[in-house]
């Protein structure tokens, strides 16, 4: 029979195509791209063989002496069609990231294995049985029964990858899935018009369109490699972080930020910055070379990259981490501007997902990482027990405020002021506390400045707000001797254009006065050169809000802007209390009260936690105390109870 070989020729010209582009678009790394291309070559010299054992049929005159030969080309070729299925599953476990979950299972890979290992059976005994194929008394071959049980195992594949694929769906955009499947109806059919018509030979030839779709849809390089930097991209990261966490695969990854990047690309041309990142790339590359761990590397944008591994093998990453904060500390020459740059890395390692419970978390951090890390720590080891648990914190905190908010979950807390003068509680300040079931209670430095980074202090702002005024409400309904409650403004909120309609509001729902409330701002608030600032304290204050500036003496106290605003008490800082033993600086404490004092202001002085410490700044003339010395602060129900109590005993 006539077979027509012009559908093998062009499968051969498409394979050699597609294997010279992975080759030119750097496709030649990584176990997917490997795999990929193993997978061509066996699909082309599977073509090769099937185009020359017909070919040898047509060219040459048939006879008894190269029967062997024949034979042998056909062998040859069912080995390599036959190896084709499972090399195409091994694919579909590498696009899906699924290769730990094949590994460990046993019945998966006999399932892989097994079925392959019958069809190389059959081959080599065939010469003795025939029962595959043969070549008759005319010299013409032959199919045997047998040659269906290769079928039946080729169909067994095309099940067991269909089901894989579908199980896995989700690890795949839809262009990809479809690519991906596709394989399969498309082979199953040229196989039955090549069995149903031999000699219409379309098997390659289907065959090779279906890996040119493959290699147009579900190999795309642009997608998922920086052109520049020719790493793995950060939407190769997302994507490959969305399968870590969504099949609980187990991989580790040191992070590396270059924390002064926008700094040093500021100084330097487009063309050499980007050369300066080459050179990163390239040593990094030579810092994991050495230890033949299968490393991913990543650029994430903006100087931060990752290099992501599933073994687990910790001596091993930390070397690789501590060779590369040497070699980016070193200093780099740039040629092309003559000019000497010094890198500052900050450099961590941590394992997914014991470290990291979610795929957002993971972003967050890889974000954030290289802005909390202890001062001084270049390799900074997330794996090791000490400091995990803020570690966690850290990274979650932006959720927990999220939910906090949702859900309220802030308390708040009072501290008790003593007027020196009336010798009794009078005042209080409001303290904010958070709680979470997790973590239990949280540090307000903790939050606070997250709460700043993240916007949400303005919702919490509103909290504090309101809470205090429906507890002042309370306290003055319960004929509690509490005159005005101190609250503390952030710097956004005092930029709030609306801010004094908020006041305004929660006085009206509460029926409260607005000398019950008293604002607190911070010295870098008052200096804050902000048009709105200052409007909204003379708005409030002409309400009948006053104000104090607290912390005084933490900073370079700007005294002309700060006596330009209506401040109707100054909180010395605990710092200062501390000191009031040091004759210098009792001699400028007691200058600063003196001159405070002399403007009309009223002083607080704050942390005071001895006897000893709260009789000196009485003799220095000031108006309340507020520390540990009285009491720490408390939860509404405790505070009240103090302030009764003290009101009896005295």
């Amino acid at each position: 029979m006539l077979k027509i070989l012009y559908f093998d020729v062009c499968a051969i010209i498409v394979l050699i195509i597609l294997l010279a582009s992975l080759y030119f678009r750097n496709m030649i790394s990584g176990r997917t791209n490997k795999i990929l291309a193993l997978l061509l070559v066996d699909i082309l010299v599977s073509t090769i063989l099937d185009c020359w054992a017909e070919a040898y049929t047509i060219w040459l005159p048939a006879k008894e002496s190269n029967i062997w030969f024949r034979e042998l080309l056909f062998s040859a070729y069912f080995l390599f069609r036959n190896l084709t299925t499972p090399l195409y599953q091994l694919f579909i476990c590498a696009i899906t990231d699924t290769w730990h979950i094949l590994v460990k299972n046993k019945w998966l890979k006999l399932m892989l294995i097994t079925p392959y290992l019958v069809v190389c059976g059959l081959l080599f005994t065939n010469p003795f049985h025939h029962m595959v194929f043969y070549i008759n008394e005319n010299l013409i071959y032959t199919r045997g029964p047998l040659i269906y049980v290769l079928y039946a195992i080729a169909f067994f594949y095309f099940l067991y990858g269909t089901v894989y694929l579908f199980t896995y769906k989700k690890l795949l955009t839809v262009d990809k899935f479809i690519a991906s499947i596709i394989m399969y109806p498309l082979n199953i059919v040229a196989v039955l018009i090549q069995l149903f018509f031999p000699g219409c030979m379309v098997e390659m030839f289907m065959t090779s369109l279906t890996m040119l779709l493959i290699t147009l849809v579900v190999q795309r390089p642009e997608e998922t490699i920086n052109p520049v930097l020719g790493v793995r991209s950060y939407i190769a990261y997302t994507l490959d972080m969305k399968k870590v966490f969504y099949l609980h695969k187990p991989v580790q990854i040191i992070f590396v930020k270059l924390v002064n990047y926008r700094a040093l690309f500021s100084l330097l041309e487009f063309d050499v910055g980007n050369q300066l990142l080459k050179r990163t790339v390239a040593g990094m590359m030579s810092c994991y070379g050495t230890e033949h761990l299968p490393i991913d590397l990543y650029y994430l944008e903006n100087g931060l990259f990752a290099l992501v591994t599933e073994k687990d093998q910790t001596d091993k990453l930390k070397a690789v981490a501590e060779r590369i904060a040497v070699m980016l500390t070193k200093s780099i020459k740039m040629e092309q501007q003559d000019i000497e740059l010094q890198l500052e890395p900050c450099i961590c390692i941590l394992r997914c997902p014991q470290d990291i419970k979610s795929y957002d978390s993971l972003l967050s951090f890889g974000n954030s990482f290289y802005t909390y890390l202890p001062a001084g720590n270049i390799v900074n080891d997330m794996m090791e027990a000490n400091g995990q648990r803020l570690f966690q914190l850290r990274n979650d905190i932006d959720s927990i405020l999220t939910n906090a908010i949702a859900d309220r979950r802030f308390q708040m807390y009072y501290q008790p002021i003593y007027s020196i003068k009336e010798q009794k509680f009078l005042s209080a300040e409001a303290l904010i506390r958070l709680y979470d079931d997790t973590y239990g209670f949280i540090s307000p430095e903790l939050f606070i400045t997250a709460a700043e980074r993240n916007g949400t202090i303005l919702q919490i702002g509103d909290f504090v707000l309101e809470d205090v005024c429906r507890f002042l409400e309370k306290c003055r309904n319960d004929g509690l001797p509490i005159e005005y409650i101190e609250i503390n403004l952030s710097m956004k909120q005092c930029m709030q254009k609306n801010l004094l309609d908020k006041v305004q509001y929660y006085l009206e729902k509460y029926h409260l006065k607005p000398g019950q409330i008293n604002l607190e701002i911070t010295e870098t608030a008052a200096n804050t050169a902000q048009d709105i600032v200052e409007e909204n304290i003379q708005k409030l204050t002409e309400m009948g809000i006053s104000f104090s500036l607290d912390d005084y003496g933490t900073g370079y106290s700007n005294i002309s802007r700060i006596m330009s605003l209506p401040f109707r008490i100054v909180k010395l800082d605990k710092s200062l209390a501390d000191k009031v033993d040091d004759s210098r600086m009792k001699i400028l404490l007691k200058n600063t009260i003196r001159m405070l004092k002399e403007t009309g202001m009223e002083i607080v002085v704050e942390g005071v936690e001895t006897k000893e410490s709260m009789q000196k700044f009485a003799d220095l003339e000031c108006d309340f105390i507020q520390g540990y010395f009285f009491s720490r602060p408390l939860p509404e129900q405790e505070f009240v109870k103090f302030i009764r109590e003290s009101s009896i005993s005295r």
